[in-house]
């Protein structure tokens, strides 16, 4: 059987319940950008159900729609390589995790209004997160940063998002200069196993949209969660960028003109939105339990992830029709290398808050030392690294008391 063949068996033979699984794994580990690199080791590397092109075709793809970036990049690889079920899968197994632990999370801060032990554990996964981000933005670095073309545009987006952080100039700048600094390139070979979409496939766009209206339908019964539905829905779809750029929105909404939370406590639903693994807008899942328990924290994440997963639907078929022009081809190389100056920006801000201290530093370095350099699976460098940060933490006390 020629490599044609085997890439196509191969992804026949994907059942939907190892999609899921893969995915569980996955966002068990995947602090912000981190979930490129454990999609690329899981679904390129270790499965071959895709190929490195074409995870970065999916990320820029996500780049350009509203919403959850890494969110639509896991609907956009679930579609691709089993329709519509496929996205599903995908899409529960990833934010799944996130969602358990926010919730756990949200139950003890708002049933005991203090988290100490939790805030010194997660003091030093934020350390590691930075390690995580940094080793995801290298090795998207070492993979699209080929040239002094992408390296140009990774660098101004870097500095204009320092000044100037608007997600469409820089979406803009990217499109244009990825098309006039890289059209004498080579076109890059078209990927052997890919079958051209010649028609919309209006039928799953029709049942993903029915089941968006379904979804509100069934919330509409009781005003709170009508409103959580319509706030974070909103947001999804509407705003650009990472979950940085929606914070200012659900900050507006849940505040000030909804008073579901005060401020104090949305600073708490942030923090632990950047420390637990999926996207930092899981905080809608903390103030939805808020508002609602478990029902509230189910519709809220449900509202504000479904943009994604219904605009990724709409647009895959038209993508896969254009994205072997070489203007488009072009346009996402830069979109790519924008995407890497963004991720640099987010690894010094998050530094900045993490890295407070000579243990939080050492961490930091370790953390990075091993993931660059050792093949131990993620999971363990989180768990280990909590784990040696507690141990230290505490016993700084227990020697401070000895004689």
């Amino acid at each position: 059987m020629n490599n044609k063949g085997r890439e196509l068996h191969q992804k026949v033979e994907i059942s939907l319940f190892h999609m899921f699984l893969i995915y569980f794994k996955i966002g068990f580990v995947a602090f912000g950008p981190t979930a490129m690199v454990e999609t690329k080791k899981n679904i390129v590397k270790k499965l071959g159900w895709i190929s490195e092109k074409e995870l970065l075709e999916g990320l820029a793809v996500a780049q350009l729609l509203p919403g959850a970036t890494f969110v639509s990049l896991t609907v956009y690889i679930g579609y691709k390589l089993k329709g519509l079920l496929g996205a599903l899968c995908s899409f529960v197994g990833f934010i799944l995790p996130s969602f358990f632990f926010m919730t756990i999370l949200s139950w003890l801060y708002f049933k005991y209004q203090s988290i100490a032990f939790t805030n010194i554990m997660f003091k030093g996964l934020e350390a590691i997160v930075v390690a995580l981000i940094l080793n995801a933005v290298i090795d998207l670095a070492k993979t699209s940063i080929t040239n002094v073309r992408f390296f140009f545009i990774a660098a101004v987006s870097f500095l204009v998002s320092i000044y100037y952080n608007n997600v469409f100039l820089l979406l803009a700048f990217a499109t244009l200069m990825g098309i006039l600094l890289n059209l004498k390139n080579e076109e890059i070979p078209r990927i052997i196993n890919e079958t051209k979409m010649k028609t919309i496939k209006w039928k799953d766009i029709i049942n993903t949209s029915i089941a968006v209206i379904i979804f509100f339908i069934i919330v509409s019964y009781d005003k709170n969660l009508s409103n959580l539905a319509e706030v974070f829905f909103k947001t999804g779809a509407l705003v650009f960028g990472n979950g940085y750029t929606m914070l200012p929105i659900i900050q507006n909404e849940a505040i000030n003109i909804h008073h579901w939370i005060n401020l104090n406590q949305f600073m708490v639903g942030v923090a632990l939105g950047q420390m637990t693994p999926g996207p930092i807008i899981i905080t809608a899942t903390f103030i939805g339990y808020k508002v609602m328990g478990i029902l509230g924290a189910v519709v809220s994440t449900i509202a504000i992830f479904l943009p994604s997963f219904l605009l990724v639907v709409i647009t895959f078929q038209i993508f896969e029709r254009i994205k072997n022009n070489k203007y488009v081809n072009s346009a996402l190389n830069g979109l790519i290398a924008t995407f890497v100056g963004l991720m640099m920006l987010v690894v010094i801000n998050t530094a900045r808050h993490a890295l407070v201290d000579v243990l939080t530093s050492a961490l930091f370095l370790s953390a990075l030392a091993v993931l660059r350099f050792t093949k131990l699976d993620t999971k363990w460098v989180i768990l280990i690294g909590i784990g040696l940060y507690l141990v230290i933490y505490y016993s700084q006390f227990i020697f401070h008391f000895l004689p």
